[in-house]
């Protein structure tokens, strides 16, 4: 799962119904973020992070450096996203990618650089 900013809503819902039908699909989010302070949900994902060893997160912390040294001081790029894939162990069978219409573009671009299939991305975009 990729999001930006509040495009992290939808991809939540997903990673709360995954937990509540206790699932144990290996799953990552790559979270976009212009601060720490500006991760919606920052406590819960914490949580689930710490409680759920097939669960990787991982911040692009844009405008501040990161406080965690599995997070990115970046914006999303192509080795980012395969980082990422290397933390998950083993490529996904589908990815998720949500956020504003230049995020989605940009964060498919990168994982399409990261060598995965078109037919596995589905994203979801929002405003201009």
């Amino acid at each position: 799962m990729i999001g930006g900013g509040s495009g992290l809503v939808p991809l939540m819902a997903m990673i709360r119904q995954r937990r509540a039908l206790a699932q144990a699909v290996p799953t990552a989010l790559l979270l976009s973020a212009r601060t720490a302070e500006d991760v919606l949900f920052s406590e819960e994902l914490h949580c689930i992070e710490i409680s759920d060893p097939a669960f990787v997160l991982a911040l692009a912390i844009t405008r501040e450096k990161p406080v965690r040294a599995s997070d990115f001081a970046r914006r999303i790029d192509g080795m980012m996203v395969q980082e990422i894939l290397t933390r998950l162990q083993g490529k996904p069978t589908q990815v998720f990618v949500c956020g504003s219409n230049g995020f989605v573009n940009i964060a498919t671009d990168s994982a399409l650089l990261a060598g995965l299939d078109a037919s596995i991305i589905k994203t979801e975009r929002y405003g201009g």
